[in-house]
């Protein structure tokens, strides 16, 4: 009870503060399997978040603390020189996705999608919920499947799949 009313109350001109992290004012280490940052004097775990997942993947990065509450953004990791290389491989971990090659089958049952594809990885199998809803188009032919337990796929390209896959997932497009 004491530490919840230890915790300061944020206002609304508080959040509505962006601080804009660069080079000149952060920096990214990775130690112990974990992403830290330095702002300042003040350096601690950091998740990355991105803003706009699937049109801007290297732009507008949310950087959150332990608790949450947001650090600062990043502009593009490209501003970041070495470190950028270090950013792009934790958002590429946070936001793994296999890449579908082939779609080997598709039977639905009472508001559910069972799929059985083909990945980089090799054959895996998962369910969709309200399949037309779990199926996110990400731009002009790239396609995102968020299964019932969060885990994401990849299309990148519908009209690169083989006749038989794409028929398949055309259904739900």
């Amino acid at each position: 009870m004491k530490d919840a009313m230890e915790h300061k109350e944020r206002t609304l001109a508080d959040l509505s503060v962006t601080v804009w992290l660069t080079p000149e004012n952060a920096s990214f280490s990775f130690e112990d399997h974990f992403l830290y940052v330095q702002v300042g004097e003040t350096r601690e775990r950091a998740f990355l978040c991105r803003q706009f997942p699937f049109e801007l993947q290297w732009e507008f990065i949310s950087v959150l603390n332990a608790e949450n509450e947001e650090i600062g953004i990043v502009r593009d990791v490209a501003l970041f020189g070495d470190g950028a290389a270090l950013l792009r491989e934790e958002l590429e971990r946070r936001y793994y996705a296999p890449v579908i090659k082939k779609i080997i089958g598709v039977k639905e049952r009472y508001g559910f999608s069972y799929w059985r594809v083909t990945t980089e990885e090799g054959e895996v199998s998962f369910t969709l919920h309200d399949t037309y809803r779990s199926i996110i188009h990400a731009g002009e032919d790239r396609v995102i499947l968020l299964d019932v337990n969060g885990n994401r796929f990849e299309i990148p390209s519908v009209a690169a799949l083989d006749k038989k896959s794409a028929k398949k997932i055309e259904l739900y497009l």
